[in-house]
């Protein structure tokens, strides 16, 4: 322990040979300064985002069906890029835009979000406007930037008839690509008042019956691994 402190005394030892006192705190300022800077970061970023969780658990408490839902999509989304090896700096916009994706209901009524039956056409047209809703809470926060990205574009369908703006495929970011699997699945494995929730098996029939070009492919076959390997099961950690 104290053999690997051996170097940086010795570079305090000739620092202070050749400049001094002076020379020691001229030193350290700079390490000072940037070890601030970096908490004061680190700390603004956790306040940010304990703001926008507290709007996101905010949503779910309007709608006893839906609680707890955020958290099991970003779980789930995280296995799936751990299997696609995606980078940690990819891995973390993931998190953050699943726990976040569905932030933008908050700006949806009451009536609309706890209707305990299907909604009309015209309800589902005001539903279809969260991800915008979303986009616009988060887009001006600096480090939310690419997830402001995530949650306009995770409505989105790889064959162009998502919302909000009908993007296809490549034009869809990849995080948006295993968020919105994530979600789906997490959606139809879960009670809502006008059904029961489906079981695993059921929920991989559906979304793989889905019309041609729905989800993207990859991406659909390595959650399908995750479940058959018993690699993930609706209540992991």
């Amino acid at each position: 322990q104290y053999f690997a402190l051996f170097p940086f005394s010795l570079l305090l030892y000739f620092v202070y040979n050749y400049v001094g006192y002076v020379g020691i705190a001229l030193f350290f300022l700079p390490l000072l300064v940037a070890r601030y800077s970096f908490k004061l970061f680190v700390d603004t970023k956790r306040m940010h985002l304990e703001l926008l969780r507290a709007l996101t658990a905010a949503v779910d408490a309007k709608d006893p069906y839906t609680r707890g839902h955020s958290a099991r999509v970003a779980q789930l989304a995280l296995r799936i890029a751990d299997r696609l090896n995606l980078s940690g700096k990819e891995k973390e916009v993931i998190e953050y835009a699943a726990i976040l994706h569905d932030v933008g209901k908050i700006g949806i009524t009451d009536a609309i979000l706890s209707k305990p039956g299907r909604l009309s056409p015209e309800e589902y047209r005001v539903i279809q406007e969260h991800p915008l809703i979303g986009y616009r809470i988060v887009k001006d926060v600096d480090f939310l930037r690419r997830v402001a990205e995530i949650i306009l574009t995770h409505h989105e369908r790889c064959n162009g008839h998502g919302y909000p703006e009908g993007r296809k495929m490549e034009e869809i970011p990849l995080e948006a690509r295993i968020v919105a699997v994530a979600d789906v699945f997490d959606a139809l494995t879960s009670e809502r008042p006008y059904r029961r929730a489906y079981t695993v098996d059921e929920a991989l029939e559906i979304m793989e019956n889905e019309e041609e070009g729905h989800f993207d492919p990859k991406i659909l076959a390595v959650l399908k691994d995750l479940v058959s390997s018993g690699a993930w099961h609706r209540d992991s950690p």
